[in-house]
């Protein structure tokens, strides 16, 4: 059976350039109004399953566009905890910690941010999401979560290293589509925001 996930990044903070992970901000008027343009989208599909992440910014997207359905909020899918990082620019960061920017950019599982998470802590609970969806029997799924879960997502289910990560570029407000099977997924679609999809 053809099954559907469909992965929609949290719409824009008012927070560009900054890495806000745990930090849990709200979405910005422009990040409203992005969510609201894909109700008309989203409403008439037949939809078996909503996951979101518990962090505000993804519970606004569920109350925008699936206000009276049953949303079901995991914990595993929020973003990684950026630490002291949290709020700071790249710029700021590499002034501060110009060492552990190295260790960042190589990507190594042991690293960890500064009074933050570890790489391969994140990758953990990621990869646990990616086998209970691969392992779910629902046609079609809507998994609303954060550009750093959605990367690490995709790389789970097309079975690529996660170091390759950054190869996908995951917009706000926008979602991803991906045909799911037991052995993997197939990336369908990326950054969409008037496609629809076929049930």
């Amino acid at each position: 059976m053809n099954r559907r996930l469909i992965l929609l990044r949290h719409g824009e903070t008012g927070l560009p350039g900054r890495y806000i992970g745990s930090s849990d901000v709200s979405l910005s008027p422009e990040g409203v109004s992005q969510i609201s343009t894909l109700q008309p989208i989203f409403q008439d599909q037949d939809i078996d399953l909503i996951i979101s992440s518990p962090m505000k910014r993804c519970r606004q997207c569920t109350e925008i566009l699936f206000p009276e359905s049953f949303v079901r909020f995991d914990e595993e899918l929020c973003e990684i905890d950026f630490g002291r990082w949290e709020g700071l620019n790249f710029s700021e960061i590499e002034q501060t910690d110009p060492d552990l920017v190295e260790q960042w950019a190589a990507w190594s599982p042991e690293f960890c941010f500064p009074q933050g998470e570890q790489i391969n802590h994140f990758l953990d609970r990621i990869h646990s999401v990616g086998k209970r969806l691969l392992d779910s029997h629902e046609k079609t799924i809507v998994l609303i979560a954060h550009g750093g879960v959605i990367r690490g997502l995709i790389c789970y289910l097309l079975k690529l290293a996660p170091s390759n990560f950054l190869l996908f570029q995951v917009d706000k407000g926008r979602f991803a589509t991906l045909d799911l099977f037991s052995e993997g997924g197939v990336l369908t679609g990326l950054n969409l925001e008037t496609t629809v999809w076929e049930n």
